[in-house]
């Protein structure tokens, strides 16, 4: 990924100074600009990233669209597991709680049933469950963090197509009939377009992105403390 990602860079300051800006028109769409901004944007994420985590940071894009996200709908899947299990086990029904745990998706219900079978201390829930943060940060910090980087880069990126656009607009400017001003506006979109792209796209996507994932790290959090709950109320009973 990381060749393909240079490659794909070494393209895009190619295809910034073969771009014709000379005798254009003004207007508020220049695909030459455009290329420039969303071609570097995606080589920075193939050279920071692995296969996986590069389709990963696209897939999670369907997080913005209703009925197709599924990391809100696990968070609250797995925090209303949480309760039901707690309640189950607080209402004496050991059974339907275990029962309840071994049918669950989510290995944070299977192994807060573990630990409380097992009476574990307090240090082993808690490096149990720094177990399981980590393994929800590892899958998908990486994409988040991406949309985050590109919040930052794309205006550096804009800035890639205005630099390419004004030297090709000074070496035009000897050529008789030239449009310097239209020419001009075409190369400062590029800058336009990063700054849009990251601030008002790629910027919003991080931060939604990274709530959901805090999200997930709050339930597991509320899974370690009931854990400890569960403990104490059991060896009360004990």
């Amino acid at each position: 990924m990381q060749i393909l990602g240079l490659g794909l860079f070494v393209f895009v300051v190619y295809y910034g100074f073969a771009g014709q800006r000379t005798g254009a028109t003004v207007s508020a769409f220049d695909m030459h600009a455009m290329v420039v901004v969303l071609g570097g944007s995606l080589s920075a994420i193939l050279v920071m990233s692995n296969a996986q985590t590069t389709l990963r940071t696209f897939s999670c894009l369907r997080e913005l669209i209703p009925g197709l996200g599924t990391l809100r709908k696990a968070n609250e899947a797995l925090e209303a597991e949480r309760k039901q299990l707690a309640q189950l086990w607080l209402d004496g029904n050991r059974a339907q709680a275990v029962n309840l745990a071994e049918a669950s998706e989510f290995p944070a219900i299977q192994r807060m049933l573990q630990l409380v079978l097992s009476r574990a201390p307090a240090e082993g829930v808690s490096s149990a469950f720094t177990e399981l943060e980590h393994a929800e940060l590892s899958r998908w910090q990486p994409a988040v963090g991406n949309w985050e980087l590109l919040a930052k880069l794309a205006p550096s990126f804009g800035m890639v197509g205005t630099i390419t656009g004004m030297i090709q607009l000074f070496k035009s400017m000897g050529d008789a009939g030239t449009d310097l001003g239209a020419s001009l506006s075409l190369a400062l979109l590029a800058t336009l377009y990063g700054v849009a792209f990251g601030a008002g796209i790629a910027g919003p996507i991080g931060h939604f992105l990274r709530g959901l994932l805090d999200e997930r790290l709050g339930v597991l959090e509320r899974c370690q403390q009931t854990v400890g709950e569960l403990s104490a109320w059991t060896r009360r009973e004990a």
